[in-house]
């Protein structure tokens, strides 16, 4: 029998029950979901407590109190962006029930707190005690996670690129892609990107708009001078399965963080029995479970829900509020925080000179998505899914569901504004209402499928639908090779089982390397080492595993190709971040050109190649410098050249990159993983600054709707955030190695596999 812990606490109906299986996991009982969401934030408390306090400071714009200088920016940043207020008035704007969820949830941790309990070791080290959690938080941790890491990014780059390089580049470089794209709606329809549509003489068509749509960004750039998550999901028709009914698999791409974004629990109560992968800080499972009728996941729809207007000068007509950054060892620094009727000024002085808002559908008014949390546990059919998420606000996802009465489902989820397709490239003009927003685009029209003929839904992040869809849904989407690779594993199947989808997510196939190694075989080697290399490339069969020595090879010279871009004269002014642009939310430009050099060695476009050798003379730079790499980290050997050995899994605690002395306490052991950021088990590294792993999967899960027994999850650590704790790490290396660990559902499977119990009882 295990131990069985009790605590009297305040804030409960009745009794809540806590069993934590092999893996620590919380599996949660009681009779009513007040408490079982009150037992959701206890054991969350318990688990991830100085997780919470740091994600809430860096949503409130308090990060620095804690980190030090380093955390200035971003703290200006948020304070700016007015995440504090925005989450205040979001958690007011909720209806009394949605709201009872974030309280009950914020009862609970107040109630861990209330017990005293010695701090985990990195609150214990900072000598931070958590002040009370509020519903208010929850919304906070949430805005932070979703507002300041979405596509504003992308178009401020895009923007400032046109401005360097100008409007038919910029076209061009958006238009290339070396494959067709499987869409998501209809599948499996083939998407082949036209060329022309991006050029000055094509025409300006719904999808994403041509080259003259940018014009608008480049009148605005001229006013703005200048002083890195995917995800797969795949659901199979019960047609195609052995059992006959449906199966639904995916995971999640994020950065890799000490602990994990998502914490596995199973909550269960007399409305629901749902089970999956909560986003800490927040009630109930939004992205990833199942309850005993219905199953769902999301990936990243890469949606357009964000704008960046450029204003002229305005002294003394932007409100204004002045805030105080506290700084851990420094100076505090104040901030002028400036409102518009678009949404907050994020760069510039509206007093001095240009500035730049950002419109945000989370910021424009409240957001109600959280509304959605306790009814989704609930419902009994995709259907009954769907109805539920019309409320959902941001980010826009795919969400993609199966049932046990067989249905399969695919539905775009989210708020998306209908207006200018000259919103979609970059910052626009803010002196002219040409690019307010027109409301947004209804929920009805959104994309959507339903068991399609081939029995099977597949999302990567790519693009959704073709040019015949009337919306403009977003400009940004990943590289088709995730989604090509998974369809054309799932083709391959015979009738489907958990088994074979466990082997899916442990597909390291690259698609990439068939532009790259060819052109790399044609090289004529300079010695023996660079012989060595190409010859291990020769024999290569593009399985990005972490023994391969090809695998090494063709990612040391691509990631050395794109430093060889990014030094291309012309893009000398968007190297660096604008002015007050935090570091954490600049994307390093070698990672930007990641993005386009496949499509641009396919079309041996040269356009950001400096030497007057094309790509044949870069290539032959990027070969000299991957195996200088390679001969420096693993020595002279080629066959000790193994990708593993570089491509290391080593995330770290937050304030173990500010306390290097603190490392070696809070910081779990590192682990060599195979696969690369397009591959189907991503793992992307940060592009000409090392091969670490910073974005990968940080959960992978089976669903399977014939028996909720037999699926299966992973994620990357473990439940706990306490590095002393036993599963702090304990699902690391089945994680590294694609593996699956069981997913337990039934009560009488959960109460044999108990490791330990808790009782909560009303004080």
């Amino acid at each position: 029998m295990p131990r069985v812990d009790e605590h009297r606490v305040v804030g409960l109906h009745d009794d809540v029950v806590v069993r934590r299986d092999e893996w620590g996991i919380p599996h949660l009982r009681a009779e009513h979901p007040h408490d079982v969401f009150f037992g959701q934030g206890f054991v969350q408390a318990e688990d991830r407590l100085g997780q919470l306090e740091y994600d809430r400071r860096r949503a409130l714009g308090r990060w620095a109190e804690v980190a030090g200088p380093s955390a200035v920016a971003f703290d200006v940043f948020t304070r700016r962006c007015g995440l504090g207020p925005a989450a205040q008035r979001e958690a007011e704007a909720l209806d009394p029930d949605a709201r009872g969820v974030l309280d009950a949830y914020a009862a609970g941790v107040n109630a861990y707190l209330a017990l005293g309990a010695p701090l985990p070791p990195d609150l214990e080290r900072a000598q931070v005690r958590p002040e009370p959690w509020t519903a208010a938080d929850c919304c906070a941790v949430f805005l932070v996670r979703h507002v300041v890491f979405a596509n504003w990014q992308r178009k401020l780059w895009r923007g400032r690129l046109a401005a360097a390089l100008g409007t038919d580049v910029v076209a061009r470089l958006e238009g290339i892609q070396p494959r067709d794209i499987p869409l998501i709606v209809p599948p499996p329809e083939l998407f082949a990107v036209d060329p022309s549509r991006f050029d000055h003489s094509g025409i300006d068509r719904p999808s994403t708009g041509g080259a003259e749509s940018i014009g608008p960004v480049i009148d605005a750039m001229t006013e703005q001078g200048e002083p890195t998550t995917g995800s797969n999901s795949w659901a199979i028709h019960g047609s195609r399965t052995a059992s006959g009914l449906p199966l639904l698999a995916g995971d999640p791409h994020r950065f890799l963080e000490v602990p994990n974004v998502y914490y596995q629990c199973h909550l269960v109560c007399d409305m629901f029995d749902a089970i999956g992968l909560a986003f800490v800080g927040v009630p109930g499972l939004p992205h990833f479970g199942h309850n005993a009728h219905v199953a769902w996941c999301v990936t990243n729809g890469n949606g357009d829900y964000q704008d960046l207007f450029v204003e002229r000068a305005s002294p003394g007509r932007t409100p204004e509020r002045r805030e105080v950054v506290a700084v851990r060892g420094g100076a505090s620094v104040e901030v002028e925080c400036h409102e518009t009727a678009r949404g907050p000024v994020v760069f510039g002085d509206p007093d001095a000179g240009s500035y730049l808002v950002l419109r945000s559908t989370a910021l424009t008014e409240p957001s109600t998505g959280l509304s959605v949390l306790a009814p989704m546990l609930a419902v009994s059919s995709v259907d009954a899914l769907e109805a539920v998420m019309e409320g959902w606000v941001d980010p826009v996802n795919n969400l993609v569901s199966a049932d046990v009465h067989g249905d399969i489902s695919y539905r775009t989820v989210g708020r998306i504004p209908v207006r200018d397709r000259a919103s979609a490239w970059g910052p626009v003009p803010g002196w002219t209402d040409a690019h307010d927003w027109q409301g947004v685009v209804a929920y009805d029209d959104l994309p959507r499928a339903r068991n399609p003929d081939d029995g099977v839904i597949v999302t990567a992040n790519q693009r959704i639908v073709g040019d015949d869809y009337p919306h403009y849904l977003g400009l940004d989407y990943a590289h088709p090779d995730r989604a090509i690779r998974v369809r054309a594993r799932l083709d391959a199947l015979g009738p489907a089982t958990v088994s074979d989808m466990a082997d899916m997510h442990r597909d390291r196939r690259s698609l990439a390397a068939d532009v790259w190694v060819p052109r790399l075989l044609a090289l004529v080697a300079s010695d023996t080492w660079e012989a060595g290399a190409i010859d291990a490339l020769r024999g290569w069969d593009r399985e990005m595993l972490p023994e391969s020595t090809g695998a090494a090879v063709y990612m040391v010279v691509r990631d050395a190709a794109c430093r060889l871009l990014a030094h291309h004269p012309s893009l000398a002014s968007v190297r660096a971040p604008l002015p007050d642009e935090p570091t954490a939310t600049f994307v390093p430009l070698e990672l930007r050109m990641w993005v386009f050099a496949t499509g641009l060695l396919a079309a041996d476009d040269a356009t950001l190649v400096a030497d007057p050798g094309g790509w044949d003379a870069l290539l032959a730079r990027a070969l000299s410098e991957g195996v200088a790499v390679l001969r420096t980290g693993l020595g002279d050997v080629v066959d000790a050249w193994q990708w593993g050995k570089l491509h290391r899994a080593m995330p770290r605690h937050p304030l173990g990159h500010i306390h290097p002395d603190w490392a070696a306490t809070l910081d779990p052991p590192w682990i060599g993983v195979g696969g690369e950021s397009d591959t189907v088990m991503s793992a992307g590294h940060p592009v000409g600054h090392g091969f670490t792993v910073t974005g990968t999967s940080v959960a992978r899960y089976v669903f399977d709707c014939a028996d909720w027994d037999s699926s299966r999850w992973v994620v990357p650590l473990g439940t706990s955030g306490v590095a002393t704790s036993p599963h702090f790490a304990d699902q690391q290396s089945t994680w590294a190695a694609g593996e699956l660990l069981p997913m337990r559902y039934s009560w009488p499977s959960i109460e044999a596999a108990t490791s330990t119990a808790t009782v909560l009882r009303p004080a």
